[in-house]
């Protein structure tokens, strides 16, 4: 592997690495509402993206499957966070 190759594949890592720094400190900064928080921002941003004209999006999930998975995952957690009588956190 030469020099050129080797220095591309180390910012891949750090871009993969920058990401789970952001997600860490979301969920710190959130605690136990992080997955509540940041799955209803990703409803709400994607589909304001999609209301601005974006059509193609970088998550595993494509659309409208994205916005339909974080829904479905908001709504499971905001029940179990305030609901739910077992009071479990996804």
């Amino acid at each position: 592997m030469d020099g050129s190759s080797k220095l591309q594949r180390g910012r891949e890592l750090e871009g993969y690495a920058f990401t789970f720094c952001k997600a860490a400190f979301l969920a710190l900064l959130f605690g136990r509402y992080a997955v509540l928080v940041l799955s209803t921002a990703a409803v709400v941003l994607y589909l304001v993206a999609y209301a601005q004209g974006v059509r193609e999006w970088r998550c595993w999930v494509k659309p409208p499957w994205v916005v339909i998975f974080f829904a479905g995952v908001a709504i499971a957690q905001a029940y179990l966070l305030f609901w739910s009588p077992l009071h479990l956190v996804l």
